[in-house]
């Protein structure tokens, strides 16, 4: 039965969903076609939206309530969940029949892949139902020209997602080895290994990356009152992938310490500059030299990472060769061009618009255009919740329209796969070792995993969390997801 057999061991798909189409949270609402200044001017190196590449030595932009690690578990957990492989530069993108090559659920099918019947190059034939990592263990496993053999390629981007997910490869086979019953069967030790390393990643995803980025009260509320679900195929909504959840885009920094007398810049200052031991570009084997210590990156002593706000670090608005194709006009090397063209491409609304539907106080002119020569009106869904964050709450964590989407989307994806322990088994909490009973955070997972001993930070006692929040919408704005047909029902 659906929902009852362990995903990624045989089947070619997940249980809940095939890889499905992508979707509107807000079909009712008119498209935003333009607004000033433009993509190109707005989100280009030296525009209103450049952040500079400050050194290490200015603490300025460091978010307290965010550490640098955090902003590539984000990273990760948006490849577990979506993949558009429609190409930035088409002008005309139909949602509808845009495809999401990954299936809409927190399942990690990046790490699992089809599973080691159908790809078993994603396992260690000496170690049956073990992830393959590199001889050293220090890297992901790779071929002879050094491309990374995962279930998602673009999890080897940078260096700091590969070692992030073979931290995940790791936890995987330190479960397998440590947590389960070994008088079961292989297969059946493998499953159960499986939805172990599953549901506590999706706890992670929930209690502690999801209460960090829009605030405990937050999820809270999206618990205890999911206002919108799926009552049928889930897919994923563009107002979620295209907008709300590039927000680790203003917090990446231009550089990061990787451990004691260690640091890397993200990306070289010459776009065309070639590979080397001193930027993060992935797409190679990582020398000991880039090799990640997860106390730079989780826990209290962890580097910050940058404030929620529209100041994007220059090294995205001038991304390398190995990044985006060599011959990439300079306009479409700014990151933030591109999404925000791709908000344009995919007929987002405007920020205004989806504020006034969620009952959320509108930011004003004054507010969200400030230092944006030219700028005025309706703004771009991505530009308004990073600006609304900024005003709303200091920059530390999303607020208003951008906390509503990304929380509400993580609850209804939870709910909507039956597998989940939200949807199983709400009561659960953690069951594998962890510094605090019945939780379980990435701090615990890397001490599981490496042996370490990296302390551990109570959510809800972080900075900016106990910031005043809006009322709850009324009644009669509270609605249901549909399964991808692009209509929304009324609830009471």
């Amino acid at each position: 039965m659906h929902g009852f057999a362990d995903r990624g061991l045989d089947a070619p798909r997940g249980r809940f969903a095939s890889t499905g189409r992508f979707g509107r949270m807000f079909p009712e609402l008119r498209s935003l076609r333009d607004f000033a200044p433009g993509p190109a001017e707005l989100g280009r190196a030296g525009g209103a939206m450049d952040g500079g590449n400050p050194p290490p030595t200015d603490t300025s932009q460091n978010n307290p309530r965010i550490k640098a690690g955090y902003t590539f578990l984000g990273q990760f957990i948006d490849h577990d969940l979506t993949l558009d492989a429609t190409s930035i530069l088409e002008q005309q993108v139909d949602v509808n029949a845009t495809h999401n090559f990954r299936t809409p659920a927190l399942e990690l099918d990046s790490v699992y892949g089809l599973g080691p019947a159908v790809q078993p190059f994603l396992y260690d034939r000496a170690k049956p139902f073990h992830l393959l990592v590199s001889e050293d263990e220090g890297d992901l496993p790779r071929n002879r020209q050094g491309t990374a053999i995962i279930g998602d390629p673009r999890n080897d981007e940078n260096v700091i997602v590969s070692q992030l997910h073979l931290l995940f490869l790791k936890f995987h086979n330190k479960v397998l080895d440590d947590h389960t019953d070994p008088a079961l069967g292989g297969r059946e030790r493998f499953e159960a290994a499986q939805k172990l390393v599953r549901w506590h990643y999706q706890w992670i995803v929930l209690h502690e990356f999801l209460a960090r980025t829009v605030g405990t009260h937050q999820v809270g509320r999206a618990l205890a009152d999911p206002a919108f679900l799926y009552p049928g195929e889930p897919f994923m909504p563009v107002e979620f992938s295209v907008a709300a959840y590039r927000l680790g885009h203003s917090q990446v920094r231009p550089g990061y310490l990787l451990g004691p007398d260690r640091a890397a810049a993200l990306f070289p200052d010459d776009p065309s500059a070639q590979e080397a031991v001193t930027d993060l570009r992935g797409g190679r084997p990582v020398p000991p030299e880039l090799r990640i210590d997860w106390q730079a990156f989780f826990g209290p002593d962890a580097q910050p990472s940058k404030f929620l706000d529209t100041r994007i670090s220059t090294v995205l608005l001038r991304l390398p060769d190995g990044v985006v194709p060599p011959g990439t006009p300079d306009a479409f090397r700014s990151l933030a061009t591109r999404n925000l063209q791709r908000g344009l491409d995919l007929r987002l609304p405007s920020g205004q618009d989806v504020a006034a539907y969620l009952c959320q106080p509108a930011l004003s002119d004054a507010e969200l255009w400030q230092g944006v020569q030219g700028g005025h009106g309706p703004a771009p869904l991505w530009f308004y919740i990073l600006r609304e964050a900024e005003q709303r709450a200091g920059g530390q964590r999303l607020a208003g329209v951008g906390a509503e989407i990304v929380a509400r989307t993580f609850v209804a994806l939870l709910l909507a796969d039956r597998a989940s322990f939200l949807a199983q088994d709400p009561r659960w909490t953690p069951t594998l070792p962890s510094r605090h009973a019945g939780r379980f955070t990435m701090t615990d997972l890397v001490n599981l995993t490496l042996g370490t001993s990296l302390e551990s930070e109570d959510v809800s006692a972080l900075p900016g969390d106990d910031a005043a929040m809006p009322a709850e919408p009324p009644a009669h704005q509270r609605w249901q997801w549909p399964g991808g047909n692009g209509q929304r029902s009324r609830a009471a």
